[in-house]
């Protein structure tokens, strides 16, 4: 999956600006006046202003990195500023909806579609209630801000700090955290009040998580590896006052921002935990769910009909998983493959480095195969780490975190229980988080220097998802799946996902409790009863995205079988991959009418 990223999410390129410009960005909304005849002007200029109206609510990377945003941080998690959302939101709306998109260029008609998707998804976001929820439950175990600051803050030796003013802002980046958590704790307390809060398995996580930082020696975590890393070249004083200010940040407010944290998940929180996981355990969340399902797969089905969906594909997989069985000689029955999978030091890593030199043997045996199915390589390197210690339990088999500007991809591995880390899904892995998968699909996008910036940067789950999981099915084409141990490594990874359409909609639309979502995934997948309770947890507080993958996968699916045949001899499957990759990540409906026009387009040249 793509990280969270360190997200290239759906929005991302629309949700990042600095808080001093509210009352511009929304003045350049509310002044621009009626449609003028020239369209491709009228949506550009749509475009930017609500960009510009974003700058006043969300901070730019760039103010990111310098600190300039955070002493106002906490007001991201204010009801005010889901109100001055909102307003962008309905404003940009009502612009759109006067601008003649027949009068638009082909390209602009296109980036029309997307926009107007996404305007209308935020706007259902706060009718359904699930910006409002996703205000009172700020944390959670998968990628909560609690274990993401710790992880920037961990990196940054790994990109020198080279002026005092660097440390400066960052020593302001904790302060601004801080108040982050302060506010995230209201909002708890608030949700609490309302009915709304975490599962009790999730706040367990999150303590757990928590406490790691509140109960270290602030001086000896990693919070302070920065400031050991001071350049020579500053002054002796500069030195002294960058240190003591340093120390004094991490010492004073951080941390012990930290332990309030954790204080109030103990005493104050948890014992208000639910006792349900689904969202139709709390007021309001079926609606909420609803939203959620049309919104992560971009599509009008329903719980009921993803539910039954999972279930067809799973005794197709399982059907393919008896044949794939049998070739590898294994005479009992399919779970008693499976245990056997599970269990055999066979199939187990000796250490880290067994992994790594295993997914660079399987990145060089896709790159020296590319050419046969895509029309070129990423432009940008790929690379393999590991999760840090503390971020570990709770994150899934592998994540891709893109790069940029020098920097290479990464996928980051899970070593945590590395017993329970099966080798024969390398392959399957790698395709989907490396290349062809979600590295060459974000590259491809962004080499595309002709699309918008949103286009360029930020996708829809199910399209970027469905992707990795379709990329995992060319591996034959990609001298993948020669042994039959990987060939079933796939399939349980393709059972994995289908078992996620039963567990998801299980979960918050038809009431499963936690356990019985666990014996689902511990039963039709190779996963160990440590990996099905993280699954689950996974799906609680994420709910719905797990469906994006085998919906988007399936729609890929299709439009290559449409594109054959429509095309006969004359399709190729290089450029079907470019034309889904090349215009960037968009709602599914809007990528089948897309392929629609192309394979008019490959039928006229033929």
């Amino acid at each position: 999956m793509l990280t969270s990223r360190s997200d290239v999410s759906w929005k991302a390129e629309f949700m990042r600006v600095a808080p001093c410009l509210i009352a511009a960005g929304l003045s350049a909304l509310l002044l621009a006046g009626p449609a003028r005849a020239d369209a491709g002007g009228d949506f550009a200029r749509v475009l930017r202003d609500y960009q510009n109206a974003e700058a006043g609510l969300r901070p730019s990377q760039r103010a990111r990195d310098n600190g300039d945003y955070l002493d106002r941080n906490g007001e991201a998690l204010t009801a005010g500023y889901l109100d001055a959302q909102e307003k962008i939101t309905e404003e940009a709306r009502a612009r759109l909806q006067g601008i003649d998109r027949d009068a638009l260029t082909s390209e602009d008609r296109l980036s029309y579609d997307i926009f107007r998707w996404s305007i209308e998804d935020d706007r259902d976001e706060f009718v359904s209630g699930a910006a409002e929820r996703d205000r009172l439950l700020p944390l959670n175990q998968f990628n909560g801000a609690q274990i993401t600051f710790a992880r920037r803050m961990q990196w940054r030796p790994e990109s020198a700090l080279e002026r005092p003013r660097d440390y400066d802002n960052a020593i302001r980046q904790m302060l601004g955290f801080t108040r982050w958590l302060d506010q995230a704790i209201a909002n708890m307390r608030e949700g609490i009040g309302k009915g709304i809060t975490q599962p009790r398995a999730v706040v367990e996580r999150i303590i757990g998580q928590t406490e790691m930082f509140a109960e270290a020696n602030p001086r000896d975590g990693f919070f302070m590896e920065q400031a050991k890393h001071i350049p020579d070249s500053f002054g002796r004083e500069e030195r002294t006052r960058i240190e003591a200010a340093y120390s004094e940040a991490v010492e004073s407010e951080l941390v012990p921002a930290y332990r309030r944290l954790a204080e109030f998940l103990k005493t104050e929180y948890l014992p208000h935990a639910r006792s349900s996981p689904g969202l139709s355990a709390i007021p309001g969340g079926r609606e909420m769910y609803l939203h959620l399902v049309k919104s992560e797969t971009t599509t009008e089905l329903t719980p009921d009909e993803i539910h039954a969906l999972g279930l067809r594909e799973l005794d197709r997989i399982e059907a393919e998983m008896e044949k794939v069985k049998n070739e590898t000689g294994f005479t009992g029955s399919l779970d008693a493959f499976r245990e056997y999978l599970r269990t055999d030091p066979r199939f187990k890593y000796r250490d880290e480095a067994a992994m790594t030199a295993e997914f660079n043997r399987v990145k060089e045996t896709v790159i020296d195969h590319i050419g046969e199915v895509f029309s070129r390589l990423p432009s940008g390197r790929l690379t393999f780490r590991f999760y840090e210690s503390y971020m570990a339990p709770d994150k899934p088999a592998a994540e891709f975190s893109p790069g940029g500007q020098g920097r290479p991809g990464v996928v980051y591995l899970n070593s945590f229980d590395l017993p329970s880390r099966p080798s024969y899904t390398s392959e399957a892995l790698e395709a989907h988080e490396g290349i062809p998968g979600h590295h060459l699909q974000t590259m491809f996008a962004a080499d595309n220097r002709s699309l918008p910036r949103f286009r360029r940067f930020g996708a829809p789950a199910a399209y970027t998802e469905g992707w990795g999981l379709y990329a995992e099915s060319l591996g034959p084409e990609l001298g993948l799946y020669r042994d039959p141990y990987q060939k079933f490594g796939a399939l349980t990874f393709d059972a994995w996902r289908a078992s996620r359409l039963v567990v998801d909609t299980g979960l918050h639309w038809f009431d499963w409790s936690r356990e019985e979502a666990i014996a689902f995934l511990v039963k039709h997948t190779t996963l160990s009863e440590a990996e099905a309770a993280e699954e689950a947890d996974r799906y609680v507080v994420l709910p719905a995205q797990a469906l994006a993958y085998k919906i988007g996968e399936r729609e890929i699916m299709a439009l290559r079988d449409r594109a054959k045949a429509a095309l006969g001899e004359h399709f190729d499957i290089r450029r079907f991959h470019d034309a889904i990759l090349k215009d960037g990540g968009m709602p599914l409906e809007i990528l089948d009418a897309k392929i629609g026009r192309w394979i008019e387009s490959e039928k006229a040249a033929s």
